[in-house]
């Protein structure tokens, strides 16, 4: 038998091994919440692509622009000189149509770039193959049209709402009726999606037949390290595809939100 000294001597013990160990625990999971909150970032990311499968002229381009409460938000940064990849002779201004901000986009003329595939190089291969210029139009050496992207990301200091961000973070056309999906269209989503629409306006004049696809989208994001990097988000993109100038379209608006 363990004498009764020795066993109040091991409870004693075991008490306060459980004290040290929750002690421990406890600064451990301090730490952690600290590193984590440390890592958090939040920020909107801002993008338009165009891409025309021919040349076409006279184009003017009226896109809706993120809105929070009736404001235009991150456009400005598209309109300084501090975005890259706008194509030489491209003018993007603000501009009101129909009572609503737009982004103007204006250009004499667009000319698509098509490339061609990447070319595999052998190790010590010599002399290296030679780079195929960039075409005009599709052909079997050039048939890789390559949009144009601009973009700009824009952090924050607060937690960004990508659940219901709808009258609380920049969306477009805020103040349309967004329809909740039962089934999404989207394959990548993982998020719920919900439909809108959303007013563009396209003309331009074009010598030969083609397509004009347009894509916008406002995304904002929270991500943190949490023993590595996750994050939640809200996206919403309208997209349109045109092969005759129209004016004024009611093009798809797809949100996704909590994903």
């Amino acid at each position: 038998m363990v004498p009764e000294p020795v066993k109040k001597g091991l409870k004693h013990l075991l008490i306060v091994a459980v004290i040290v160990f929750i002690a421990v625990f406890g600064y451990l999971v301090f730490l952690f919440n600290e590193v984590a909150s440390g890592s958090e970032v939040h920020h909107f990311h801002y993008t338009i692509t165009i891409s025309s499968t021919s040349t076409i002229e006279n184009v003017t381009i009226l896109l809706p622009v993120p809105l929070l409460d009736g404001t235009p938000v991150l456009a400005e940064y598209l309109l300084s000189n501090t975005v890259s990849g706008v194509p030489p002779g491209w003018n993007l201004s603000l501009e009101a149509a129909n009572g609503t901000p737009m982004l103007a986009i204006r250009a004499d003329t667009m000319v698509p770039e098509y490339h061609g595939y990447p070319i595999a190089i052998e190790p010590g291969e010599s002399p290296l193959p030679p780079t195929r210029a960039p075409g005009k139009e599709y052909s079997a050496d050039t048939p890789v049209l390559m949009p144009v992207s601009l973009g700009t990301i824009f952090p924050v200091n607060r937690t960004i709402d990508t659940r219901n961000p709808v009258g609380k973070e920049p969306l477009f056309s805020p103040g349309g009726e967004f329809r909740l999906q039962e089934e999404p269209t989207l394959p990548y989503a993982k998020g719920r999606e919900s439909e809108h629409t959303v007013p563009v306006s396209v003309s331009f004049s074009s010598g030969s037949p083609g397509a004009l696809s347009i894509s916008t989208s406002i995304e904002g994001t929270n991500a943190a390290w949490r023993g590595g990097w996750i994050s939640h988000s809200y996206t919403d993109t309208v997209s349109v595809e045109v092969t005759e100038p129209g004016g004024w379209i009611g093009a798809r608006g797809v949100l996704i939100t909590e994903e």
